[in-house]
């Protein structure tokens, strides 16, 4: 399941300058997000979806309204969704340090945005990065500890990501793709009977999603190969 990375990143913020942002940040009243900002941005990212182009036109004009961090998530989202996809990663992940870019849950939602774009062009070392982060300020956070073991597991590091899901599972224990990400990272760990029991339970809760199936064969050839397939 690993592969190679072919683009990185080069402008983060470190982990311990986002962690003394938000120490900083957590001392301050922090004002309410305005709820037109909020709107307009989710309209710009539906926009993005079909019609990226004018999407970032619409950024780029918000921009020149004094649109702050919103308008900048705005641009970098469509260029997301244009096809710039790294770019636009670089982009969110600076934007969740930037002084104007809310509370912890503004940041971390940016923080979550950035990194599902670092896995969508599969650079898992950036996604990783964003997501150790993101959890620094919110610790547990089932969704963050899912995408963090995804990063892991796109670098290997299978025991990694088998607890990051196991953190996951322990508050969402019914969540099938925790359930059958689990099963994979026990799989390349050469666990076969734990990892037969994880994707048991995943057809259980979803016997017609098709992943599950996939992974199910997986185990089995891995048994006859005693080794995981390629």
């Amino acid at each position: 399941m690993t592969r190679s990375v072919t683009h990185r990143s080069t402008q983060f913020t470190t982990l311990i300058q986002i962690a003394l942002l938000a120490l900083a940040l957590g001392t301050q009243a922090q004002a309410a997000p305005d709820p037109r900002d909020e709107a307009r941005l989710q309209a710009c990212m539906t926009k993005a979806e079909t019609k990226p182009e004018e999407a970032l036109e619409d950024g780029f004009v918000w921009r020149s309204q004094s649109g702050g961090n919103y308008a900048e998530q705005c641009i970098a989202i469509a260029r997301i969704e244009g096809g710039d996809i790294g770019g636009g990663a670089e982009r969110l992940t600076a934007l969740a340090s930037a002084p104007d870019a809310g509370d912890i849950d503004q940041r971390v939602l940016i923080m979550a945005r950035a990194a599902n774009a670092w896995l969508m062009i599969e650079d898992f070392a950036a996604a990783q990065k964003v997501l150790d982060a993101a959890l620094k300020l919110k610790p547990g956070e089932p969704d963050l500890l899912l995408d963090r073991a995804r990063a892991k597991a796109g670098q290997g590091k299978w025991a990694e990501a088998q607890a990051d899901l196991t953190s996951c599972l322990s508050t969402r224990p019914l969540d099938v793709l925790a359930l059958r990400l689990r099963a994979e990272t026990l799989l390349q760990q050469k666990s076969y009977e734990a990892a037969e029991l994880d994707i048991a339970q995943a057809l259980r809760l979803a016997p017609k999603d098709v992943d599950n199936w996939l992974v199910r064969g997986r185990i089995q050839e891995a048994r006859r190969l005693g080794r995981a397939p390629d």
